[in-house]
């Protein structure tokens, strides 16, 4: 490392700016393991549309635990020297996170974003503090904090207790904190208010950025489907969020109406009963979906993340992205069995 966990949070200041973007594994035609090939493509990919970081999202795809690991060391191969590289700290246990956290610092990942796993249920505020210690405790990486998947409602109704987030900013390699999408806006407010002056409090979702960044100084984003919004020609995320970070409001709020404009009716951005907060549940196929379309490698994942898009589903995202005015891709077959495969000549099985 090229700081002590000391220097981490000025590290941060200095570094973490800009968009962080998503990768998600892709898979043999076949689906029976990892696609290296094809998870080396999607890092170029996410390279050329000038984000400043990726985040592994481990989580949202079912892999197996060592595919986990397989995962993002093959994420840090390939973006080694390029670009920063993070990874979503959500696994079954308490055990298996130290696990992958451990696996993912000799990787040489750059910073780690730790939630809770699954199998923990906190019974005080003292617990939920002492088990998030001990993850930081155990890795040298900057930790980006992770509120988004406890809901701890019983403890205050901002889904979290401020009195710990406030405790957990303090922890040396703490450098930032993810809101969730959808969350409560009065908790986003606190987040900002309470620890912004310690860490990099960080909102993913663009249409929050109006006031976010002007209002509180947000310097970096993320992670979020970013390049599916835009093209490594016309990066319009990239250039709208740092308008808003250098002050020229008019010119950042023009993008913003045209990004908005983009957006479906009736698509919910925030917190609906069916939205990532209250669900817990990525995106996935959608996402790689669209990816393909712009570029990426696209392909099939396994359920229950991949269970179907549907043809009416695939020509709204179509739809949304013809706005970008470039060329989409159009057979459907190489997406299903990824766009590196597909060129090496693999196609869909016929029976």
């Amino acid at each position: 490392m090229e700081f002590t966990k000391n220097e981490a949070k000025e590290w941060a200041k200095k570094n973490l700016k800009g968009l962080e973007g998503v990768i998600h594994a892709s898979y043999t035609p076949d689906l029976s393991g990892l696609d290296e090939e094809g998870i080396r493509w999607d890092v170029n990919y996410l390279i050329a549309n000038k984000l400043s970081c990726i985040l592994c999202a481990v989580e949202a795809s079912a892999m197996t635990f060592e595919e986990r690991k397989q995962f993002v060391e093959i994420v840090c191969d390939e973006a080694r020297g390029k670009i920063h590289v993070s990874m979503t700290v959500l696994q079954n246990t308490v055990e298996e996170d130290l696990e992958i956290l451990s696996y993912f610092e000799k990787a040489g990942g750059t910073f780690a974003l730790i939630g809770h796993p699954v199998q923990f249920y906190p019974r005080s505020e003292e617990e939920l503090y002492r088990q998030y210690k001990l993850m930081c405790d155990a890795t040298n990486l900057p930790v980006n904090f992770y509120a988004g998947r406890l809901h701890l409602r019983h403890m205050h109704p901002g889904f979290f207790p401020l009195t710990t987030l406030s405790k957990i900013a303090d922890i040396p390699n703490v450098v930032g904190m993810k809101l969730c999408g959808g969350g409560p806006i009065g908790f986003m407010v606190e987040a900002f208010r309470l620890v912004g002056d310690r860490v990099l409090v960080n909102d993913p979702v663009q249409i929050n950025w109006p006031i976010t960044i002007p209002q509180y100084g947000q310097q970096w984003a993320g992670a979020g489907p970013y390049d599916v919004s835009q093209t490594p020609d016309n990066p319009k995320m990239v250039p709208m969020f740092n308008l808003f970070v250098e002050g020229k409001m008019d010119e950042a709020m023009d993008m913003y109406w045209d990004f908005m404009s983009a957006v479906p009716a009736g698509v919910n951005l925030g917190g609906s009963a069916d939205s990532y907060f209250n669900t817990g549940i990525v995106g996935t196929l959608p996402d790689k979906y669209a990816q393909w379309l712009l570029g990426g490698n696209g392909g099939m994942v396994r359920q229950p993340m991949g269970q179907r898009l549907y043809d009416y589903q695939k020509d709204g995202i179509r739809a949304r992205l013809s706005r970008l005015g470039v060329p989409l891709r159009e057979n459907e077959e190489e997406f299903f069995v990824g766009r590196v495969n597909y060129a090496k000549g693999a196609r869909l099985k016929q029976y």
